[in-house]
Formats: C-alpha cells, sequence, structure tokens
C-alpha cells in the first residue's frame, strides 16, 4: 500500500481537525471533510457543487421535510445522507452536459455534502463554514510544501 494523496490528506485532516475540535469544542464539519476538502481546493467548481449539494440538502431537512415527519437525532442524520446522496445523483443525471469532469466527487465525496449538511444543522451555517476553512487550509498548505520538496 502505498501512502496517496488521499490517505496523506485523510491523515492530516483527522489529526488536525480532532486538535482543532478538542481546543475548540467545534467540529469541522465533519472527521473527513477537511482532509477531503482540501484535496479539491484548487478546483473551485468542485467546491462550489460540495457547497451547492450541502446547503440544499440543509434547507431542504430543516425546512421542508420537519412538515411531513419528525426528524431528530439518527432519523435525521439518515435523512441528511439520503438527500445529499438524491441530490449528488441528480447532479450525475445533469452530469454529461457539463463542461468538466469531477473524479473527486466520486467513492467518499458523496458523504461530504452530508457530513457539511449535518454540520450546518448541528452548529450553524457560518461557524461550520468558518471551521471546516480553518481547518482546511493549513493541510491544503501541508499538501502543496510536500508537492514542492
Amino acid at each position: 500500500m502505498y501512502l496517496t494523496d488521499l490517505y496523506l490528506s485523510l491523515i492530516l485532516g483527522l489529526t488536525i481537525g480532532l486538535i482543532f475540535t478538542e481546543i475548540t469544542g467545534i467540529t469541522p464539519g465533519g472527521i473527513i471533510v477537511p482532509g477531503y476538502l482540501a484535496l479539491m481546493l484548487d478546483q473551485p467548481i468542485t467546491i462550489l457543487i460540495v457547497a451547492s449539494i450541502s446547503m440544499a440538502t440543509f434547507l431542504i431537512v430543516k425546512f421542508i421535510l420537519p412538515k411531513f415527519i419528525i426528524l431528530y437525532g439518527r432519523r435525521r442524520f439518515v435523512a441528511v445522507i439520503f438527500i445529499s446522496v438524491f441530490l449528488k445523483l441528480i447532479f450525475e443525471y445533469i452530469y454529461p452536459i457539463l463542461p468538466f469532469e469531477i473524479y473527486e466527487f466520486r467513492g467518499i465525496g458523496v458523504l461530504v455534502p452530508a457530513l457539511i449538511a449535518n454540520g450546518f444543522l448541528k452548529q450553524g451555517i457560518k461557524l461550520t463554514t468558518v471551521s471546516a476553512a480553518a481547518v482546511t487550509a493549513p493541510i491544503f498548505l501541508i499538501m502543496n510544501f510536500l508537492y514542492i520538496y
């Protein structure tokens, strides 16, 4: 097994994210979110798509679904994952007509918008966004430093 960019970024994300959470008590969206976002930080379209799916998931789970079903705890988290995956499937349906390719939005990338949306629900949009950015930036810088040397 080789230490690929994904593994290194996730390890750095787990470590820096855990330290950040222990010091501040604020989670950066999810345990794997900062490491994954650091890999995509140089692709603004991908970041925009992740942010859009996260925000749409948040709005649906926060304002639309509670009118029809009772959501709390695990039920809410499962609803967040379902809605996020559903929105991603819709995105993949229109994907062939888009003029760019997004390979990073596969695999665990499916869970990242759900984890961010869950953070929005628990901590609020501003706190989750700022904390995710604060943890993602050093990971991105470390990864770029390692590329240079």
